[in-house]
């Protein structure tokens, strides 16, 4: 008996017999199965894919080699497999394109990741310049990562991602708009230590989820940096997301930095490379100021404006400027990662930390140095100490008066004196010893190198003091060569004191420059002269008011300048007596009788000496200490008078032979 409940047919098989039921199956087999039997032969295959010279033809990709080496792929991770486990829609003589390889099938989360990513997303959307499996990790060749041969390896990613991110041709046809991170990153820090696991392009990109840094789910999004950076950088990430700018960005603020904001993307290089964005001598030129000098984040944040130019004004900025390195920048006072605001109790630059934060540099840096505006400097601020401010005004008031009026006296000279013949040379008689004339030269050397050396330091961005910035040491050596010609010009400074005090002839050259009355009597005379109001000038003696004025006013300044010079020379100990404002006065004072002296010795020594017509082109008593008779009679008339009245010893006068 046949079982019932077996269908007709099957109950057939069993009928004809076992010969004829096998018979059947097998054609039914064929019929399910053969489409699939006749081409998954990998010897069918090979059959075109092993003519070495077999190229793509039609418009993808044209000349394209489709040659498939066996003992390639046999090398391979995927060695056993066969030609439909990858490329599963082959079953027959297929288009010059293949379908899309069926890595998904055994990589599905990787496929998940690359599909919801930048370059699935481009691939699926019919983009033909969207990169594939096989353009990253290789074709019959591939290799696990960790194979020194495969395109994937640490070691050879660069290459790999540059077959598109280096070529300008495929950036431009592309539309990216990062057009060189290759060339960035191989100047980068990281890629100097790739050999030693350094950062990569998937360390940072990420491997199949690549996302635009728009996208929240990117590793190189605003908010995801500092994770992304964290991942070697622990300790670093941890100080950041604690400060201002790290709780800036965590709170959404796009304006706020991220790591690359200030180190840069591709292109990250050490702090001590003098190319790098955070070199110490770049944080206040380029880094800080895109943000702090910037109207539109002060303004929205808040922030207090123009911090760049006061700090650039201060000695901190200006040694900067000439390129030291190991003067004060921002982070050196404001921290690096750990930034925080200065009402913070934390923060470096709260009131209460400043000592210490300034003692890093100014050893017993005690409360006098946060007792004033930190970035003040010489030039003009609104929130400058009353008293600094007054001294800034004082003294432009006083360069524009003093220079001014020098200016209208010498004008007038010059105009009088043009029309006046030149006085014959003859008889010379001594007016400066060899003594005195060495004091001058060493007074005017030490005077012109300090004006030289102490402006190129306010200005070390002018052609004239670029060979400053030559020397070995640059701002090092500015400033040793200004101090070394201040000792020098105060060393002169006490030994003209001593010389006036302790000889006979300095005793009678200081009688001789005392102000007197007639000082003042001789300049209105002077001035009727010139004016036409009196037949000729006054007889001066020995010392007119136009030498007196130079001279008291030199000693003046030089007395200003010791003080204010060695105050700000030994800061430390300076702050040690006076508040942080005091010293500002000091600059400013200190400064601005600069410009006063300079322009003085120019407008006022300079015409007196060279460009009086009566001189010119050169009075050259400077030099040899004498001046003729005939000069004297014009210039010094009541000194030639009291000369004459002398014995004859041999010594006041010479013969012009």
């Amino acid at each position: 008996m046949h079982n019932s409940t077996w269908p007709g047919w099957a109950w057939g098989f069993e009928k004809v017999g076992s010969l004829r039921m096998y018979v059947w199956m097998g054609f039914l087999l064929v019929m399910l199965c053969g489409g699939q039997a006749v081409a998954q032969s990998d010897e069918d295959c090979m059959e075109c894919h092993a003519d070495e010279e077999l190229v793509r033809e039609g418009d993808w990709r044209p000349g394209t080699s489709v040659f498939v080496d066996p003992d390639v792929l046999a090398n391979s991770m995927h060695e056993g497999m066969e030609c439909l486990d990858c490329h599963v829609d082959a079953t027959e003589d297929h288009d010059e394109r293949l379908p899309a390889l069926a890595c998904a099938d055994c990589h599905d989360d990787a496929a998940e990741d690359y599909d919801g990513g930048l370059h699935g997303q481009a691939l699926n959307a019919g983009n033909e310049l969207a990169p594939d499996c096989a353009a990253c990790h290789g074709g019959h060749e591939i290799q696990t990562v960790d194979d020194e041969t495969s395109p994937v390896h640490r070691a050879n990613l660069l290459l790999t991602c540059a077959e598109c991110h280096a070529d300008s041709s495929f950036i431009q046809r592309a539309r990216l708009h990062r057009v060189s991170p290759l060339e960035g990153y191989q100047q980068s820090v990281h890629f100097g230590a790739l050999a030693e696991e350094g950062a990569t392009c998937t360390d940072c990109h990420g491997a199949h989820g690549l996302y635009k840094p728009s996208d929240p789910r990117s590793a190189i999004h605003q908010m995801n940096i500092s994770s992304t950076c964290g991942q070697c950088h622990e300790d670093i990430q941890q100080v950041y997301e604690v400060s201002v700018h790290g709780q800036a960005v965590a709170d959404g603020q796009s304006d706020a930095p991220s790591c690359i904001d200030c180190h840069g993307e591709h292109e990250i290089r050490s702090h001590l490379d003098p190319k790098s964005s955070v070199y110490p001598a770049q944080l206040a030129k380029t880094t800080c100021v895109w943000c702090h000098e910037s109207e539109r984040i002060t303004r929205r944040f808040g922030l207090p404006s123009h911090r760049q130019e006061s700090y650039a004004d201060s000695y901190h900025g200006l040694a900067d400027q000439a390129g030291s390195t190991t003067v004060a920048n921002c982070a050196s006072c404001h921290g690096i990662h750990d930034i925080l605001p200065s009402t913070d109790p934390a923060s470096l630059i709260h009131a209460d930390n400043l000592p210490a934060t300034c003692g890093e540099c100014h050893p017993g840096a005690g409360a006098n140095f946060a007792a004033g505006k930190i970035h003040a400097g010489s030039g003009d601020s609104a929130e400058d100490h009353p008293f600094v401010s007054m001294a800034r005004t004082l003294y432009l008031w006083l360069i524009v008066i003093v220079i001014g009026g020098m200016v209208v006296h010498n004008g007038l000279d010059m105009r009088l004196k043009g029309r006046v013949a030149r006085p014959p040379r003859g008889r010379y008689h001594e007016r400066f010893t060899v003594n005195e004339r060495l004091q001058h030269a060493v007074m005017a050397g030490s005077f012109i190198v300090l004006a030289y050396t102490g402006f190129a330091l306010k200005f070390p961005n002018a052609w004239w003091a670029v060979p400053l910035v030559w020397l070995n040491g640059g701002e090092e050596t500015r400033r040793i060569i200004h101090r070394g010609a201040a000792i020098a010009m105060v060393a002169v400074c006490v030994y003209h004191l001593i010389y006036l005090v302790a000889t006979v002839r300095g005793r009678d050259q200081l009688n001789a420059m005392r102000p007197k009355l007639q000082d003042a009597r001789d300049m209105a005379q002077m001035i009727g002269y010139y004016f036409g109001r009196r037949p000729h000038g006054p007889a001066f003696d020995r010392f007119g008011y136009i030498e007196k004025l130079e001279y008291w006013a030199l000693v003046w300044g030089s007395i200003v300048m010791t003080l204010t010079g060695f105050g700000l020379w030994f800061e430390n100990q300076t702050l040690m007596w006076i508040p942080k404002w005091g010293l500002d006065l000091f600059t400013v004072v200190h400064y601005y009788e600069a410009w006063l002296a300079t322009l003085a010795i120019i407008v006022w020594h300079f015409y007196w000496v060279m460009f009086n017509p009566s001189v010119y082109p050169m009075s050259l008593v400077w030099l040899d200490g004498h001046m003729s008779e005939e000069e004297m009679r014009h210039e010094h008339p009541r000194e030639l008078e009291r000369l004459r009245e002398q014995p004859e010893d041999g010594k006041e006068s010479k013969d012009d032979s």
